[in-house]
């Protein structure tokens, strides 16, 4: 399938149906099918041919969504940016991917500004707000005001580009990560067919789309089976409560951290969870203990899935089916899974070993950078860096990632189990385990924890204590630090690596 036919089989069977809510606005399957072909006519008539680059700034909304679909109809690649960046990050990634056409938040174009004469790709500005005075820069809504259906869409194939979306980075610098329109149709064969969707879905949407999870699984996919995207501009755990009362979500899908806040909320008991068929969480392993809580809170089960930007949710715990809490589920739908060791041989039931994946989903290649696509493409199976062990049943559960594992005196540590641990204490919010250079040892296992406020907080000396109950000596952490708040990366997810940092310098 070609993504900028996307909307075509709902706008045709459903016309009138709500394919997008946003703050008391909703835009049915034709009009956001007329809109992406104005804004496809407007890439156009600005000089953009197929395969050049596109840049989104933008945080959650409409525009947002009009824009990607638009992108797709003219055969440009959306290059969506993270919405937290600073203008350095805007500028490395707009010149890495060679944009000719940056659309813009009018509240983000500050960033934008500061290295506005360092974006040397750049040809033209549109910026999305109520108001748009700025020189030489279009407003997106008198962008399209004169704009109609394009007399002629480019050809296009369906391993052509479709989105460039630049990671978190575990290296230098973030990778470009191209999916094709053939990689993001499986993408949504894949999650739509191990889920059980159907146009009946309601995704409310708070994770940003300027990610794979919200982009592929919750707008695309749920536009793939012609169900309603509830769209909030960030995620606040009181609004996100609000909104499940007001639009009556089938689905949601949350970070770790974020079924933390919802869990913490004091609206969270009055709130009404009863439309809810799926609630998945994904980019980091959630505590067996939130498990519990959110069954007690909801009467759901939390649907734990892993999955990176190369290959979006590659395993799941079944929907609908039998859940093996903390456990990353069994493989999606059109996907195969491998754990081998680093030779490259496959390891023995119930040891530990590299995720390989094998899925039509998979991205194409890193942009620009052959080098790193070679190390992570292999043979037609994807290497994610992700470890995990499979179990009788065919379960996969994620140890870690190869470069987070701590090697202490010749013995491999799991951060995610002395994690689980900590977590264990009544009065843990959040934890990080990282491992701290040793001279003796290699290295030592240093914990950063934050506590809840309505309780009284724990001391280092009682936390040890508590984690040499459950654990063997050499997995105890040697240090404890707590912290009002653990620091997050531009995903929103606990930043392992600043906080590694933090630990090899002393802080």
């Amino acid at each position: 399938m070609l993504l900028g036919n996307l909307l075509q089989p709902a706008a045709r069977r459903t016309p009138g149906k709500s394919a997008l809510i946003f703050e008391g606005q909703a835009w049915t399957y034709a009009e956001l099918e007329e809109i992406s072909h104005r804004v496809a006519a407007s890439l156009l008539r600005a000089g953009i041919r197929s395969g050049d680059r596109v840049a989104l700034f933008l945080r959650n909304c409409p525009e947002m969504v009009f824009s990607y679909y638009g992108c797709f109809k003219a055969g440009a690649v959306a290059v969506p940016l993270n919405n937290r960046y600073q203008g350095p990050e805007v500028e490395y990634a707009v010149n890495h991917s060679g944009a000719r056409m940056l659309i813009v938040q009018q509240e983000l174009f500050p960033e934008v500004a500061r290295v506005r004469p360092a974006l040397a790709s750049v040809e033209r500005y549109v910026v999305a707000g109520e108001v748009a005075t700025i020189p030489d820069v279009d407003n997106f809504a008198a962008w399209l005001e004169d704009a109609g259906r394009p007399d002629n869409l480019p050809p296009m194939r369906e391993d052509d580009p479709a989105v460039i979306l630049y990671t978190s980075g575990s290296t230098a610098r973030p990778k470009g990560v191209v999916h094709t329109h053939f990689s993001l149709t499986h993408t949504m064969i894949n999650q739509s067919t191990f889920q059980a969707m159907d146009d009946r879905e309601v995704s409310l949407v708070a994770l940003s789309i300027c990610h794979i999870a919200g982009l592929a699984e919750q707008i695309l996919t749920t536009a793939f089976v012609g169900g309603t995207v509830a769209l909030l501009p960030r995620f606040e755990p009181g609004k996100f409560l609000e909104a499940i009362d007001r639009q009556r979500p089938t689905k949601i899908q949350l970070l770790p951290e974020q079924v933390l806040e919802i869990l913490d909320h004091p609206r969270a008991p009055r709130t009404d969870f009863s439309s809810l068929r799926c609630c998945i969480a994904g980019g980091d392993s959630v505590p067996l203990e939130a498990h519990r809580q959110f069954r007690e809170l909801t009467g759901l089960e939390i649907t734990e899935t892993c999955g990176a930007t190369e290959s979006f949710s590659y395993a799941m715990n079944p929907p609908f089916g039998r859940k093996k809490p903390g456990s990353i589920g069994q493989p999606v739908h059109g996907t195969t899974l491998r754990l081998v060791d680093d030779s490259g041989r496959e390891v023995a039931s119930g040891q530990a070993g590299e995720i390989l994946v094998q899925s039509r989903a998979n991205m194409k290649e890193y942009w620009l950078n052959p080098e790193e696509t070679a190390k992570t493409l292999k043979d037609g199976w994807l290497y994610t860096g992700d470890l995990a062990r499979a179990d009788e049943d065919g379960y996969f559960w994620f140890v870690g990632r190869k470069k987070n594992i701590i090697i202490r005196g010749g013995s491999n540590i799991s951060p995610r189990e002395v994690e689980e641990v900590l977590f264990q204490h009544p009065a843990i919010k959040a934890a990080c385990v990282v491992g701290k250079p040793d001279p003796a040892w290699g290295q030592t296992v240093t914990a950063y924890v934050s506590c809840k406020e309505n309780l009284a907080p724990p001391t280092a000396e009682n936390l040890r204590a508590f984690t040499a109950e459950r654990l063997a000596a050499y997995k105890v952490p040697e240090e404890i630090v707590i912290l009002p708040e653990l620091p997050l990366n531009p995903i929103g997810k606990v930043d392992r690596r600043q906080l590694a940092a933090w630990a090899a310098s002393g802080r």
